[in-house]
């Protein structure tokens, strides 16, 4: 009887342990999101459409900025895809100095020497040319001009006391979003740490969603950075946070995604694809700013940090995985976007919808090739691969459930059977 006492006594414990942990994690996601809505927003001005990016320079002229610093990476700096922006903007008197030594996941010590450079050249923009890492560079670069300090000093909501430089943003890929976001990943070179930097004047001021500057993508980046917008637009419809607004963007991205993603995967120039992809990129950055985003983020970032996997292609490794395991309380949701993409019957359930969603995400994955597994996943990594996804994404995302470790362990586990 004793014996039984203290197991009872013990479970009730636990189970209190957990409901407080849950209670705490509700209210601190309710807190943040209130927070994130009541920031004040500049829109961006946008230009879209092939040689939006001329466009874009011919703004940056007629605005009066005389000299500008490009931040790209150096592939893109030796591919000749700067050609035509460098040309325009000699034609236009207006001076450049390029900054390429930004990396995937970048660094904070990237940024202060590309701040550097922008001090030394007297730049007074910057201009971002690339994909999510060359963008949450080029926005911190501005910021850290005008905002001197540590990357400690950039952790917390709202850091920046000052306005950074205008920054003009061209999007290469179509998949972060980071030309609409408040937000950028920023890496501690030492700890190697993802730090975000949240601040509502980290916006791009204007921005060119630029087909052409996006068809020379290769299929394998265009599978997974579409598998990332596509995993920003669901996380955000499904997020507690969201909002009419939001879930028209989302709803508006999921469409897009589903009609041309893998038509822009199986021929790059397709003009029409590549536009409603970046269109997509663009209406799922502009839903998830203001949402964020849940468990499949939560659980892509640690893969990433742990076993190097591109954000894309953790995404789709985890996306099925995450929307299976949500259950019942997602199955509305998802039974609206089946219908959205127009893979249902008539007389189905909201279950078999969401079983028919979640499917259709699983066999567009296939067809993109993507892989299936992180490479060196080890056993001993899960339990902190699983601890940090749910520090992260319990206590900052307004997820629609809130899962337990040994859910987020079943999940993690999958992914080294895959």
């Amino acid at each position: 009887a004793s014996a039984y006492h203290w197991a009872e006594l013990i479970i009730s414990t636990q189970l209190g342990k957990q409901t407080m942990k849950t209670l705490y994690f509700k209210l601190r996601a309710f807190v943040v999101t209130w927070l994130m809505r009541l920031l004040p927003r500049n829109p961006p001005i946008v230009f879209k459409g092939p040689d939006s990016s001329m466009t874009l320079c011919d703004q940056l002229a007629i605005l009066g900025y005389t000299k500008v610093i490009i931040v790209t990476d150096n592939f893109l700096a030796s591919s000749g895809l700067l050609d035509g922006i460098k040309a325009r903007l000699t034609e236009l008197k207006v001076e450049y100095a390029v900054f390429d030594g930004v990396l995937p996941d970048p660094a904070f010590d990237q940024v202060q020497r590309g701040e550097a450079m922008l001090r030394t050249e007297r730049c007074q923009a910057v201009i971002g040319v690339g994909g999510g890492s060359v963008l949450d560079a080029a926005k911190m670069i501005a910021m850290l001009h005008t905002n001197p300090g540590t990357l400690d000093s950039f952790e917390r909501l709202q850091p920046c006391k000052k306005i950074g430089l205008p920054v003009f943003a061209i999007p290469t890929t179509a998949g972060t979003g980071s030309e609409i976001t408040l937000a950028a990943v920023i890496t501690d070179p030492v700890s190697h740490r993802k730090v975000p930097v949240v601040d509502s004047k980290m916006i791009p001021g204007y921005i060119a969603l630029d087909p052409e500057i996006m068809k020379g993508m290769p299929p394998g980046i265009t599978a997974a950075t579409g598998m990332d917008a596509l995993t920003h637009a669901v996380e955000s419809y499904l997020s507690t946070a969201s909002t009419e607004s939001t879930e028209a963007h989302a709803r508006g991205a999921i469409s897009l995604i589903f009609k041309f993603l893998t038509r822009a995967y199986h021929d790059g120039s397709d003009m029409p694809a590549r536009d409603g992809m970046a269109m997509a990129s663009f209406y799922a950055g502009a839903a998830f700013g203001k949402t964020s985003v849940g468990y499949v983020h939560g659980i892509a970032h640690q893969l990433g940090r742990v076993c190097g996997t591109p954000h894309g292609n953790a995404n789709a490794m985890v996306l099925p995985e995450v929307l299976a395991a949500y259950g019942d309380c997602v199955h509305p949701r998802l039974a609206d976007l089946a219908i959205l993409v127009g893979i249902n019957e008539q007389g189905e359930t909201t279950t078999e919808l969401a079983g028919k969603f979640i499917q259709a995400i699983i066999d567009m994955r296939a067809e993109l090739e993507l892989p299936l597994q992180p490479k060196e996943l080890n056993a001993v990594d899960i339990p902190e691969i699983v601890d940090e996804a749910i520090s992260e994404a319990g206590s900052l995302y307004p997820v629609p459930r809130y899962m337990s470790p040994e859910e987020l362990t079943i999940i993690v586990n999958r992914l080294r059977a895959a």
